[in-house]
């Protein structure tokens, strides 16, 4: 710990390695009988060490004036003697025994590859290597001792004590001076690697189990085994696939992954200093998220991983360099995939062009397992237009929303078509559908259901901080300011805020001021599960559009083909209920509905008769469950569902 600075006075320093062994000035030593001086051989007079010193020193290209190297650490004298790895110098006797003498501790000096002491700025073995922990160093030249500290300052180091329990083995980390090691935090220590690149990231890094790695590289790693696909893309970021090129027995599809991967900002001290360069850089940054942003997501993601219903998340990477072949041709396929079925094109910059991303572009790659096709890919190929299908999957999603603010306070904000993945255990939605239980209530299809993409999301984590965005900040203006013309999504950003601010989807949140939002006392950062309730009701909107209504088939003839009209009448049943809770959720009809969560429109269901308290809290499968068995059914209730079909 630093000591208090003293002004106006001046320690005492001593250059000269001869003149520490003459006796101390302070009146509190006692006499020592002067030594008899002895004339130095010319050759070792301080003059003639002088040019072999400097010239010891330079091993490296002289650098210009005012310029230091990237990794040069110029720290006080009392930071040198608390650092993470440890670092020791072995000095004379006679020095030490002087230092113990009068309560004064010996610096620890930084030295370059020659084992002379380094400058300010001088790039020192240490830099070179700071993975090998501490290294000694025994001087054979000259000793240059540094100015001694006073003992007021050297008696407040020994309040450096450990934190915590008492462990013996902390005596292991003391030194002799008194100093002790002082563990860093995961942000410090990343922060500490080399370059401005690890400091820019040192939040992420924190998080990754993994070095900032070459983007290159790491891709010829994957690209052994693994194809890279882009299957779709995000606000922020695109999604790719990676599929096993090799058939293996134990290896299913579940255990394939998914990779976003996130352009990052980069960092202020990389950009250029030209101010044109500098505007275009700042324009190219537009599209990025910063690594804060992505480290709230990271979070959420961990937080989230053992909820029902939730993504898998598995690995965060920080990458850096130009996209590699195996994603620039995964890029173009998207694009051309796009172009054939007369879609639009990606909007993030094309790969190929180096004005795209300099050399020293960061990236953020999540790993999850993958969790099928997203939504809305089906809802456009039409692969989900039976009332089974629709059912399974609105209802698995409320389930999964409603164990989400339970568990942790969780609000999506961003719940479309494109955050909710299908994977079909079978090889088709179809097949999954053919067999159908009429007496089930939930599961008629073999269908889950997955949340992704917490961008916007907010939840409590396990230390009761609040993981958010605030979307009242300036730059996430334009999330509400979307034209529905083109798209029902962009309303319902509007309604969310506000529900958010006045319990009222089509209040005119736009017309207020600052100070009438901050009147209502509410903010971003604050639980408010009435959010989930507008995106849950642009998911029905959106299944119901393109869905094969019961009513408008022919109905079988109840005599000659019970079972299919069994099964027409419970699709026909399915159907009246999903207009009921369409009305519900209609923003129109918002305060008389009395629901203000999943969690409430989820009560409501099982008190309608609509789902059975097994649909709720899980089975192990849904072929253990019948409710033709004759048995109470909670006397068959399984174990609530810890991850259904996840590890």
């Amino acid at each position: 710990m630093r000591g208090e600075k003293t002004y106006g006075k001046r320690s005492r320093a001593v250059f000269d390695a001869r003149v520490v062994c003459l006796p101390s000035s302070s009146p509190e030593q006692p006499a020592t009988p002067l030594l008899k001086a002895e004339k130095l051989p010319p050759v070792a007079r301080r003059s003639d060490l002088q040019p072999q010193r400097v010239a010891g020193l330079r091993t490296s290209p002289r650098r210009a004036l005012a310029e230091h190297h990237v990794n040069a650490v110029v720290l006080p004298v009392e930071v040198l003697e608390i650092e993470h790895q440890t670092r020791t110098m072995k000095t004379g006797g006679r020095l030490d025994a002087r230092a113990k003498a009068e309560d004064v501790a010996v610096p620890k000096q930084r030295t370059d590859a020659s084992k002379k002491v380094a400058s300010r700025g001088r790039h020192t073995f240490f830099d070179d290597d700071a993975g090998q922990g501490g290294r000694e160093c025994s001087h054979t030249g000259p000793v240059i001792v540094q100015p001694r500290r006073s003992p007021r300052k050297t008696k407040q180091k020994a309040k450096l004590v450990p934190t915590g329990p008492h462990d013996d083995s902390a005596s292991d980390h003391a030194h002799d001076d008194g100093t002790i090691e002082c563990k860093l935090s995961p942000v410090e220590e990343a922060s500490k690697q080399e370059g401005p690149y690890q400091e820019h990231c040192a939040e992420l890094l924190s998080l990754s189990t993994h070095p900032l790695t070459d983007f290159a590289t790491w891709s010829a790693e994957i690209s052994e085994h693994f194809a890279v696909t882009k299957i779709a893309e995000a606000s922020f970021g695109e999604v790719y696939r990676l599929s096993l090129m090799e058939d293996i027995s134990d290896f299913c599809s579940t255990d394939e992954s998914v990779f976003k991967v996130i352009p990052l900002t980069p960092a202020v001290s990389a950009l250029p200093v030209d101010k044109r360069k500098r505007a275009a850089a700042l324009k190219k940054c537009e599209g990025m998220t910063s690594p804060h942003d992505v480290a709230t997501e990271v979070k959420l993601l961990q937080r989230m991983t053992s909820i029902p219903g939730f993504t898998n998340f598995r690995d965060i990477r920080i990458l850096q360099g130009r996209p590699p072949p195996a994603f620039i041709g995964a890029y173009k396929a998207w694009n051309a995939s796009q172009k054939a079925n007369k879609k639009e094109l990606s909007h993030f910059p094309d790969p190929v062009k180096k004005s795209s991303y300099n050399e020293d572009q960061l990236w953020a790659v999540i790993e999850m397992q993958d969790a099928g096709s997203d939504l809305e890919r089906l809802v456009e190929v039409g692969s989900c237009t039976s009332v089974f299908d629709i059912w399974d999957i609105f209802w698995q999603t409320v389930l999964s929303i409603a164990k989400g603010e339970e568990g942790a306070e969780f609000e999506h904000r961003d719940l479309h078509l494109g955050n909710i993945c299908v994977r079909a255990q079978s090889t088709s939605l179809d097949e999954a559908g053919t067999t159908i239980n009429t007496k089930q209530k939930l599961g008629f299809t073999n269908l889950e259901t997955t949340i992704i993409d917490y961008t916007l999301s907010r939840c409590v984590m396990p230390d009761t901080s609040i993981a958010y965005t605030d979307l009242s900040a300036p730059a996430q203006a334009a999330l509400f300011e979307g034209d529905s013309t083109e798209e029902y999504q962009y309303d319902i950003y509007r309604y969310m805020r506000g529900v958010l601010y006045l319990d009222e989807p089509l209040a005119p949140i736009h017309e207020m001021t600052h100070d009438a939002l901050a009147a209502t006392e509410r903010s971003w950062e604050q639980f408010h599960p009435q959010t989930n309730l507008v995106w849950i009701h642009l998911v029905l909107y959106k299944l119901l559009e393109q869905i094969d209504w019961p009513s408008a088939k022919k109905v079988p003839q109840k005599k000659r083909k019970a079972a299919e009209f069994a099964v027409w009448k419970r699709e026909n049943d399915l159907e009246h209920v999903l207009l009921q809770v369409q009305d519900l959720l209609d923003p129109n009809a918002w305060c008389g509905s009395g629901i203000r969560s999943a969690t409430d429109l989820v009560a409501f269901a099982v008190g309608e008769g609509w789902l059975d308290v097994e649909d709720v809290v899980g089975r192990e499968s849904f072929d253990e469950y019948h409710f033709v068995s004759g048995e109470h059914p909670l006397s068959s209730r399984a174990e609530p569902e810890q991850s259904r079909g996840r590890p």
